[in-house]
């Protein structure tokens, strides 16, 4: 019975492990840099390595994230291309790049302000992945110094309160006055959550796939076990092939050299001893995209719970800031990853949690705007409200023609506005790209294809798509949402049966050197 199960065992790893060998391997080798941003951040993917499906059309797929119309008619656009300005009322853009990141993942661009507005020589303020840059008047771009800050942070937010200008990093906030723009960093105070703060199940098996749920040292975890992933993959690949050749390719036998007898030592020591964590890692990664991930939606763990001891989660604001606006309230209001906070602008006083009854999509926030009369314009992948900062009220902004049906899948994926004074003028949907905010609005801007071309997909962004699958859709349809739980689940049968054989030759092993 034992040989028998040992034999079906050794079938399914050797199988399977031939089906997803070199799919786990690059699965091993994208987390890895993925984990690493740095390393790759100047890299562009080749277009022809790109699916047809990721050209831009119509402003589409977060090309703009943010933008403004001044008040004599100019457009300024901020998003994946930088920074795009249309000096005829949107009827033709360019790129305003001089002095600008030339990487795409560094030029993506979450917000921009614009400082003396009725001034020729008016300054512009950039919040992009690489930094908070500059530009007055007719000169290039410039980075602003940011006084301990990384020598490239990522930028979310720039918000002007009247009195003063404050950039916000994802973690952290600088502070200047308008004239000068001498940043300082500033502290932001959060109030003190009570038993009551939760955090979202999906965020924190995020945080246990990509090891932030140990802080530091969790990634380095992640670092070494996505390398042994490769490592794993690669020799067992190795392991199977030399046998096959000899078996099936005569002419080409020749005994196992130096290589094989490697490869057959370090993937069952390396495999054993990484099992557990590749295990969790299979484990959490199944539940991050749906149809998995619909099943985590509605479960939290409280902030205090002992899996987030080490967590940045369980403290501060919870998470990541995600962007951030002044209301006319004199308030700066925070969206991060565990929520909505606002706090005085003066920034003297701890931020409190800001409670609306407003759907936010669990991908985040990706429109903050204040508004006159104390109102705030959210939007989301959950659609696009007006809600006022203290009386709660909210009114929806849907979009012309929506129709929904799907109650797990929203019609209205939000992810730009652009706003004209204090009021959005057009919408941006992730799929349908510029729209109108009423039925009645027309001679929308047509999108040039030259600001399509200063976009390109980052090599961090393309293989964010191929750790996800969502790369494979234009060839599987919606079939692709079956890649990560199916990948997940035979990951996790290969360290059950790999295991299981090593245990099994462990066994024979010890009974041999007994006789």
């Amino acid at each position: 019975m034992a040989r028998r199960s040992f034999r079906i065992s050794r079938a399914i790893h050797k199988y399977l492990g031939l089906i997803l060998g070199l799919y786990l391997t690059a699965m091993g080798a994208s987390g890895l840099l993925l984990n690493h941003p740095a390393w790759i951040r100047s890299i562009d993917t080749p277009q022809s390595l790109v699916p047809a499906d990721y050209s831009y059309q119509n402003w589409n797929r977060m090309l703009v994230r943010s933008g403004t119309i001044s008040a004599d008619g100019t457009w300024y656009l901020a998003g994946k291309a930088g920074i795009a300005r249309s000096d005829d009322q949107g009827r033709s853009f360019t790129v305003v790049d001089e002095g600008f990141p030339p990487a795409a993942y560094d030029r993506d661009t979450a917000a921009l302000v614009i400082l003396n507005e009725d001034s020729a020589d008016r300054t512009l303020l950039a919040a992009t992945r690489s930094g908070l840059y500059q530009k007055h008047g007719n000169n290039p771009w410039a980075q602003v110094v940011l006084p301990g800050a990384p020598s490239s942070p990522r930028m979310v937010a720039v918000v002007e309160t009247g009195e003063r200008i404050v950039a916000f990093s994802e973690t952290a906030a600088w502070q200047a006055d308008p004239g000068s723009l001498n940043f300082a960093p500033v502290n932001l105070a959060v109030a003190e959550q009570d038993d009551a703060t939760k955090v979202p199940l999906f965020r924190i098996l995020h945080d246990i796939h990509n090891g932030a749920i140990l802080g530091a040292p969790g990634k380095v975890l992640l670092d070494i076990s996505a390398i042994i992933l490769v490592i794993l993959g690669f020799s067992g690949l190795v392991i199977w092939f030399v046998p096959w050749r000899n078996r099936k390719l005569p002419t080409r036998r020749r005994p196992p050299g130096s290589l094989f007898r490697w490869c057959w030592k370090y993937h069952l020591k390396l495999g054993i001893w990484i099992v557990v964590i590749l295990m969790i890692l299979a484990g959490s990664g199944i539940f991050l995209r749906p149809p998995l991930l619909l099943a985590t939606v509605s479960h939290s763990l409280a902030a205090d719970n002992p899996l987030l001891l080490f967590s940045p989660r369980s403290g501060g604001f919870g998470g990541k800031i995600q962007a951030a606006t002044a209301s006319s309230n004199g308030t700066i209001v925070i969206s991060t990853e565990n929520g909505l906070w606002h706090g005085p602008a003066d920034l003297e006083e701890a931020f409190q949690r800001l409670q609306l009854p407003v759907p936010i999509h669990g991908m985040g926030v990706t429109v903050l705007e204040g508004m006159a009369d104390g109102q705030l314009l959210i939007g989301s992948f959950s659609g696009l409200f007006v809600v006022e900062e203290h009386q709660g009220r909210v009114w929806r902004l849907r979009r012309p023609g929506l129709q929904e049906s799907n109650p797990y899948q929203s019609n209205d994926l939000v992810s730009g506005v652009v706003m004209a004074g204090n009021r959005p003028y057009v919408r941006f949907d992730y799929h349908d790209g510029m729209l109108p905010m009423t039925a009645h609005q027309r001679s929308l801007p047509t999108m040039p294809a030259e600001i399509a071309a200063a976009a390109p997909m980052s090599l961090w962004h393309y293989l964010f798509e191929f750790h996800n699958g969502r790369i494979f859709e234009p060839w599987l349809g919606p079939w692709y949402l079956l890649i990560i739980p199916l990948s997940g689940i035979i990951l996790l049968l290969l360290c059950l049966s790999g295991t299981y054989d090593w245990w099994c030759r462990r066994q024979k092993k010890k009974a041999e050197t007994t006789t």
